[in-house]
């Protein structure tokens, strides 16, 4: 299973000079939802060209026990150049052994297996390995229909990746992968997935380097699209001076929580990664992190976990440590509840506030809803908290959503007049109010007990995620229908999707305001 595949010598019809080789042996592909046939115009939906968060600290480890990597994020690169060509990469490339994909978000699933397929017709001889939250939900459907990947990595990744790349590097006859913890792959056609035993704690997460990115092809323009903020002018200022730098960063894993539509809950980490609640980064290691990035021109930190939930003590000692490192940078902070008056001043105290940005999600005028779907906080303590997050100047997303479980045509009104009323409320400079359509998570709790939530699902198999992204890979109005949400009502009369999207265009607050800083494509 093991033995080293021969390069593409001699007989190969890769026609590249000898010095353009790259003796890289290990390369990473972020791939674009649409995959190879990505392209940077009006047709195409978004590419969902965020890398996990996790992925810079797989190859930093990598890289840190003296194994090259070099990568690409492919819907970069086609908005730098829109004839840039995957297969030409992958040809200068050809000592390559191992080639990883993340898939992490459902919305890859079409697009990372188009990605594996090329690269097993480019480089024959190359292992490729998936991993991410998708991967694993779905790792035995995998290999079973999809031949061009030949290991999954499930859960935490760190030991595993770097137990499998060590081996097959160093193997020069055929080897075991029995003993290799949280890995999946095929012996003699048979799906074998060794158990699960590998579940990062805080010391390993201590020790991660999630900051540093130089390993892919252009990197410094990727920076820009992790940026975070809605203050036009604080924008156009810093454009003056410098690109939008922003990076996200690691404060824990897991969740607390069961959110109705979260395929990350309590219960889904537990099932995928064999992991008990949150496993949290110490603040210290976060802020030395904090401190390398903006050193390298970042000027904003995006946190991975709402650490206002991670208790007083946490947030009240990362403040501190950023403030006596001598640190003043932007913070993007994503509440999953809604935080204590005492989190939001000292926020707006150690956080440099013109590059920083917090977001709320109500998802639903209706207090009803909003429980349901797992926000647990009234109107009117949502109102009271933005009064807070107004006076002390920030700048804020507020996320709704048309379409969870328990949102009928009438209740939606109340979505629409409480969007109007923190409109009419909040500074628009520093507001943004979005309102989502969702598509239905794997693992999520509405997914696995739809009866629950009084709705039917009709997406659960890999395949089921695999069409829908084949079938969403561009700009359709229909992406504003229930067609591609993978579930309904369980009374279909009580809404129809496409009559509340007219009423939110209608209605909705800030027509005119329209703006977010990233391409539309991303």
């Amino acid at each position: 299973m093991c033995a080293k595949r021969k390069a593409p010598y001699g007989k190969s019809k890769i026609h590249i000079p000898a010095e353009a080789y790259s003796d890289v042996r290990v390369l990473y592909i972020h791939p674009a939802k649409q995959g190879v046939d990505f392209r940077v115009d009006e047709t195409m939906g978004r590419a969902y060209g965020l890398m996990p968060v996790g992925l810079p600290a797989l190859v930093n480890l990598l890289k840190q026990n003296g194994i090259a990597v070099r990568g690409i994020n492919y819907s970069l690169e086609r908005q730098i150049d829109p004839t840039y060509d995957i297969k030409h990469w992958l040809k200068h490339n050809p000592v390559a052994q191992i080639i990883l994909i993340d898939l992490h978000w459902y919305e890859h699933c079409y697009g990372a297996i188009q990605a594996a397929r090329l690269c097993k017709e480019v480089l024959p001889h190359a292992y490729i390995v998936l991993g991410g939250l998708t991967a694993t939900c779905f790792s035995s459907q995998i290999l079973e229909q999809f031949p061009a990947v030949d290991f999954i990595i499930r859960g935490d990744a760190e030991k595993a990746l770097l137990a499998l790349t060590q081996r097959i590097l160093q193997a020069s006859e055929s080897c075991s992968f029995s003993d290799i913890p949280n890995l999946s792959y095929r012996d003699n056609q048979a799906i074998v997935e060794n158990d699960c035993t590998y579940c990062a704690n805080t010391s390993d997460l201590d020790e991660l380097n999630f900051a540093d990115i130089d390993f892919i092809d252009h990197y410094r323009d990727y920076y820009i699209h992790e940026y975070i903020v809605t203050d036009i002018a604080a924008t156009q200022q810093a454009l003056q001076s410098k690109p939008f730098w922003g990076k996200w960063i690691c404060t824990a894993r897991g969740c607390k929580h069961e959110c109705s539509y979260c395929g990350g809950c309590k219960s889904a980490h537990k099932t995928l990664a064999n992991r008990d609640g949150i496993v949290i980064r110490s603040p210290q290691a976060v802020v030395n992190e904090i401190q390398q990035m903006q050193k390298a021109g970042v000027i904003q930190a995006s946190l991975s976990y709402d650490i206002s939930e991670l208790g007083d003590e946490y947030w009240q000692d990362f403040f501190a440590m950023l403030a006596n490192s001598g640190t003043k940078i932007g913070i993007y902070n994503e509440f999953f509840q809604l935080p204590k008056p005492e989190f939001i001043q000292e926020f707006a105290r150690r956080a440099y506030m013109p590059h920083s940005c917090l977001a709320l999600s109500p998802l639903s005028g209706s207090e009803r809803v909003r429980r349901l779907n797992g926000k647990l906080f009234t109107n009117e303590h949502l109102l009271d908290t933005l009064e807070l997050l107004n006076q002390v100047y920030t700048n804020i997303f507020v996320y709704f959503s048309l379409n969870l479980p328990g949102e009928t045509e009438e209740i939606f009104n109340e979505t629409v007049d409480l969007a109007n009323l923190i409109y009419d409320s909040y500074p628009h400079s520093r507001l943004k109010i979005l309102n989502t359509i969702h598509t239905i998570d794997p693992l999520s709790p509405m997914n696995l007990h739809p009866e629950k939530f009084e709705i039917e699902s009709s997406m659960s198999t890999f395949m089921d995620y695999y069409t829908y992204c084949e079938n969403t890979q561009l700009a359709s109005p229909d992406a504003k229908t229930e067609n591609y949400r993978g579930f309904k009502l369980a009374d279909p009369d009580k809404r129809v999707l496409e009559r509340m999207v007219k009423t939110w265009d209608a209605q909705r607050p800030g027509k005119e305001d329209s703006w977010w800083p990233v391409p539309p494509s991303w």
